[in-house]
């Protein structure tokens, strides 16, 4: 374990209990009192919305007088950013000063063990030319009988209670112009989608105008460097934003409710084929979306998509 710990980030909007909730957990990590940790809290989208962000903003200040992390600082918006440019600014503030940064959400709950996790993992892997972000989530309840490691990698990254390094996100590009890379190569495609059909699918979305995900697009870039996220064997993270509150999240069941701590050997990793299939199977969803997505993926310029 480095001396110097990676800071964390936290993300909030308009979910006061969650919020909370997510900050109880982190206070219970092992390192929390060592840990600074960096709030992002986004003005309302509408005056709706005033009084639930108002209630986070008071969670917060009440936080900082509490003492349970190393510092605990407040960055608050007057005006809406939304989540995507809250992400991309906020990150890279922080990793600007300290060149690595563990991110969440304010929907997220973590084993007492994440933080100790995330450090060991950013600085083992902190100059690994294949790995671009390691994550304490893992959406497998169980791993392939093939599969023996404590950790894995994958060409799909991960949003929840992940990290990474200034020196890969000062090479992403969020204009995702490497799209334009995939459009013309079935196989690149092809590859795009092996951990999941819906990755192409989101990244039609995206430049669609009809969503603004910063993942799919920090996804795309690490993929096209050949880049992947280091993952768990056993999972450290429950979302429990699937309730109808978030904005972005919805209504549904998260892909592994079950967090725990385990003993980890952390090593240089490739690909397996096997977790790679486990990851398909698990995000591909039903198959009449699978077939369509499949289909929008063999033919992208007929779509219309990628027009600007």
């Amino acid at each position: 374990m480095n001396a110097t710990l990676a800071p964390v980030v936290v993300f909030a909007y308009n979910r006061p209990l969650h919020l909370q909730r997510t900050l109880d957990a982190l206070a219970a990590c092992r390192l929390a009192d060592r840990t600074h940790v960096h709030v992002f809290a986004d003005g309302p989208r509408k005056p709706a919305a005033a009084e639930a962000v108002d209630e986070v903003r008071r969670v917060l200040a009440k936080e900082a007088l509490a003492g349970r992390f190393a510092s605990f600082q407040v960055q608050a918006s007057e005006v809406n950013l939304g989540l995507a440019n809250s992400i991309i600014r906020g990150v890279g503030q922080v990793i600007a000063a300290h060149g690595r940064v563990i991110v969440m959400e304010d929907d997220l709950l973590v084993s007492a063990d994440f933080l100790e996790f995330m450090n060991d993992c950013l600085a083992f892997y902190a100059v690994d030319p294949s790995v671009g972000a390691v994550t304490g989530f893992s959406p497998l309840a169980s791993l392939p009988p093939s599969y023996r490691d404590d950790v894995y990698l994958t060409y799909r990254n991960s949003s929840q209670g992940w990290g990474t390094w200034a020196r890969v996100w000062e090479r992403i590009d969020w204009t995702a112009a490497g799209a334009e890379r995939l459009a013309g190569d079935m196989g690149l495609r092809r590859a795009f989608n092996r951990e999941g059909n819906d990755r192409y699918d989101r990244l039609r979305r995206q430049l669609a105008g009809r969503i603004d995900s910063w993942s799919i697009r920090f996804g795309l870039s690490l993929f096209l460097q050949g880049m992947g996220t280091v993952y768990p064997a056993v999972n450290r993270i429950a979302n429990i934003g699937y309730d109808g509150t978030g904005i972005h999240s919805g209504v549904g069941t998260p892909k592994n409710e079950v967090i725990a701590e385990a003993a980890y050997r952390l090593r240089p990793l490739s690909v397996s084929p096997d977790i790679q299939k486990a990851f398909h199977a698990t995000y591909s969803g039903p198959l009449r979306g699978r077939l369509l997505r499949d289909a929008l993926a063999c033919w992208p310029r007929a779509s219309g998509w990628l027009g600007r």
